[in-house]
């Protein structure tokens, strides 16, 4: 599988969940995004998700740590929403590769950072191994959005096949 045709796949599973789906400039280069609302009853708050998936030749520590920091900043503009108690933001910056170094899986598997009400997971796909590297664990913080985060993220980026 190429990656523009991983991409395209993650394009239909996000629209298929009701993501509004489309081309955009994240940071200096051009992605995929997805963006939804959801309403989590558990934690009496609505979800801004955004999902940014970009291709890169390789991915090291670096790109996992810009990439982030880049959808991060797309996403609290492209919400505009009031973030605080009952709102906030979770993104997904998906890096789609042929290369990954062991230090960016590191990177990408490692508790997320939980910024004022705002959420970045990085995913790292790794083309060759067919593999996906993110964090799944539990969280004290958050742990109600958690769950839903987990499984948007196994909807959206599934293993390459």
């Amino acid at each position: 599988m190429s990656p523009q045709e991983y991409v395209d796949a993650t394009g239909h599973r996000m629209a298929a969940d009701g993501c509004e789906v489309g081309p955009d400039r994240v940071g200096p280069m051009q992605a995929l995004v997805g963006v939804r609302k959801d309403f989590i009853a558990l934690a009496m708050s609505r979800l801004h998700l955004v999902t940014a998936v970009g291709q890169f030749p390789e991915v090291t520590p670096a790109e996992v740590e810009g990439f982030s920091r880049d959808v991060s900043a797309y996403a609290r503009a492209r919400t505009g929403a009031l973030l605080g108690l009952q709102s906030g933001v979770g993104a997904f910056a998906v890096l789609v590769t042929t290369q990954v170094t062991p230090e960016a899986v590191a990177a990408a598997t490692a508790k997320p950072r939980l910024e004022f009400a705002t959420e970045v997971r990085p995913a790292v796909v790794d083309l060759t191994t067919g593999a996906v590297h993110a964090y799944t664990g539990s969280k004290l913080v958050g742990a109600a959005l958690n769950g839903h985060l987990r499984r948007k993220l196994r909807l959206y980026v599934a293993p390459p096949s």
